[in-house]
């Protein structure tokens, strides 16, 4: 596991509001990335703040397709003043935490390195016998949240 989590904001809390629960697969991500920004767009969050995180997402998304036996489900939920999206998916599961920046030469294996460090506030990994995990999250300011 990696990243961490504030207390008491669980994304399965029983005071978090779902905006977005979705099935993903090769043919959604587009659909999914749009669906994603709505959501986001409608909670509040905006400018560089929201495409950064609709990217962490999509890695997230694409990482599943790719590396996570191509189908997974996404839940998009907002807990007070932060959002927290998870992706799961049914594959092998990881045995390191977020692997290291590949060398620029070395094509691909960067959004998870990517989530982690430019994306989102928090990347966490959960790797069980059922798949792995992968939840960030971000909060939204005052200002963004009246908009």
């Amino acid at each position: 596991m990696t990243g961490g989590s504030r207390a008491g904001d669980d994304p399965a809390s029983a005071d978090a509001d779902t905006l977005l629960a979705a099935q993903i697969s090769a043919d959604r991500v587009s659909e999914l990335r749009h669906a994603v920004t709505a959501a986001l767009k409608a909670a509040g969050l905006a400018g560089a703040r929201l495409e950064d995180f609709v990217l962490a997402v999509h890695e997230l998304v694409v990482n599943v397709v790719r590396h996570g036996g191509g189908y997974g489900k996404l839940l998009l939920r907002r807990s007070r003043d932060l959002v927290t999206c998870q992706v799961s998916d049914q594959g092998a599961g990881m045995d390191e935490a977020v692997p290291a920046l590949p060398s620029a030469n070395r094509p691909g294996n960067r959004g998870l390195w990517l989530a982690q460090h430019l994306l989102a506030t928090d990347l966490i990994l959960t790797s069980t016998s059922q798949g792995l995990t992968a939840t960030v999250s971000i909060t939204i300011t005052p200002s963004e949240g009246t908009q």
